[in-house]
């Protein structure tokens, strides 16, 4: 098969494959998923929510997010459900996540079965979870709260007239327990009569423990059963409850070391009830956790605000005269503010490094002179190459510098046309002795939010390499990237 032959196929290959990720990522609707049903929903909070997060119902996936816009205070989705999905008055939407730490996604309750379909253009009310703001919150009050218990514990129990009041507590317990047991001694009839409905109810449990005991062996025999087909998961449970207990016996250990310790006034909370500096040093070290909370919250966000763009691309070069006229690259560009991103890609160039080196050699003749060759050698490595950049974002225009297919240099990209089209020029590799710098002009429409094509000229200034290129790719987002290995997760047989 020819070079341009395997060109070709790889190409046609990289195009199904990225047809195919389009249809998934993009959710174009083919076979059974096409005619979406459109419905809206308003929640007072989309947080967490993005075009393309799933809908279930059940716990079932039934369509996907289409829209999300803001209508007044509150927020407006639009959800694309499946033409088998048949909402009825009282039907309910939620906010929520798969576990802790999952992605959000839309809880449909599809309502009263029995009742009439639900008019076309309702709009479903929804509701939304706690957010975290909210619960750091009430974190916060509930330290206050304790805070304001151990003082006015510190203010009951301190000094003499603290040891007073334990005293009479101690005096009240015993006048308590004489008062019990008098109260006894005067309802012994009672108490007789008691003890008589116990016998009476151990004689009845004489007749019925037989058949409780038959049930009781049925049953445990339906147990065998169930440990039988699960016991390697019992093994596992068990193995992790002896392991709890051993953390708990050695936790139960310290509490006990802890409680000696207290009952001796010695530590920080066995002084509390006299020493006020304690006390004192037990609420600056509370403060100081707070501002910790607040530092660590403020950290999270920021790595939250992060963005991850994972790229694609491949292009050929038809104007070159040598086997190889292609050029590939996949990489990724994280973004830690608005203005600010890193890109790190490995790209397969179509030209390959070459290293020049000199080499001294030095003869000795029989009759005792010498004579040394100087010579340069030239060494050709393979062609994989790594572009390492930093970018800056000034309105419209990038402004990107670093390594360029493993050579310094530098691009400048400006955004046109309500960021469909994408304009760049790239300088780099300017130690190269054959040429001026190897210079790169592009043009980037995205045909879709992920697919893109491009064409442009390469090297122009050397025309032993200068050719057009004509080339596509493909970029993810995060959510892209979430959804793209969920579905691929769930097409992989358990």
């Amino acid at each position: 098969m020819s070079n341009t032959a395997r060109v070709g196929l790889f190409m046609l290959v990289a195009l199904v494959v990225l047809g195919v990720f389009i249809v998934k990522i993009e959710e174009i609707p083919i076979g059974t998923k096409g005619g979406r049903v459109r419905v809206k929903a308003v929640f007072p909070s989309v947080a967490g929510l993005d075009e393309k997060s799933p809908v279930r119902v059940a716990g079932v996936r039934v369509g996907i997010i289409e829209t999300i816009a803001l209508q007044g205070d509150l927020g407006l989705v639009t959800l694309a459900l499946d033409r088998d999905v048949v909402l009825h008055e009282g039907a309910r939407a939620q906010v929520t996540s798969l576990g802790m730490l999952g992605d959000k996604y839309v809880e449909l309750s599809l309502g009263d079965l029995s009742a009439p379909p639900l008019r076309s253009g309702t709009i479903i009310q929804g509701t939304s979870p706690i957010a975290f703001d909210e619960a750091i919150k009430t974190f916060n009050d509930l330290g206050s709260d304790l805070k304001a218990v151990s003082a006015s514990l510190r203010q009951s129990l301190g000094g003499p007239e603290g040891q007073k009041r334990l005293d009479e507590i101690i005096e009240n317990v015993r006048e308590l327990s004489a008062d019990l047991k008098a109260a006894v001694g005067a309802n012994r009839a009672n108490v007789d009569a008691t003890i008589g409905n116990f016998r009476s109810f151990s004689e009845t449990l004489k007749t019925e423990l037989p058949r409780i005991a038959e049930k009781m062996n049925k049953l445990a025999d339906r147990v065998d059963a169930l440990v039988a087909d699960n016991r390697q998961n019992l093994d596992e449970s068990i193995a992790n409850i002896k392991d709890l207990s051993a953390k708990l016996r050695v936790s139960a250990d310290h509490l006990n070391q802890i409680s000696g310790k207290i009952a001796r006034g010695e530590g920080s909370i066995g002084k509390l009830v006299n020493d006020e500096t304690t006390v004192d040093n037990l609420n600056a070290s509370l403060k100081s956790v707070e501002s910790g909370v607040q530092s660590l919250k403020n950290t999270i966000g920021r790595a939250e605000r992060w963005r991850l763009d994972i790229n694609l691309r491949s292009e050929a070069l038809p104007g070159l005269n040598q086997d190889r006229n292609s050029r590939s690259a996949i990489g990724l560009d994280l973004h830690t503010s608005d203005r600010r991103f890193f890109r790190v890609e490995f790209v397969d160039s179509p030209f390959p490094r070459v290293y020049t080196s000199t080499q001294t050699i030095t003869t000795v003749y029989p009759d005792g002179h010498s004579e040394t060759t100087v010579t340069d050698v030239s060494k050709t490595s393979e062609t994989n190459t790594v572009n390492a950049q930093v970018g800056w974002h000034f309105r419209d225009y990038t402004l990107r510098a670093g390594l360029f297919e493993s050579k310094g240099g530098v691009g400048l990209d400006q955004i046109v046309l309500r960021n469909k089209l994408r304009l760049t020029l790239e300088a780099y590799d300017f130690t190269r002795a054959e040429k001026p710098p190897h210079v790169r002009l592009e043009g980037r429409y995205f045909i879709t939010k992920n697919l893109f094509a491009f064409a442009g000229w390469d090297d122009p200034t050397w025309s032993q390499r200068r050719s057009v290129l004509l080339g596509g790719g493909v970029t993810w987002g995060d959510e892209d990237v979430k959804y793209l290995l969920g579905t691929i997760g769930s097409a992989v047989p358990k």
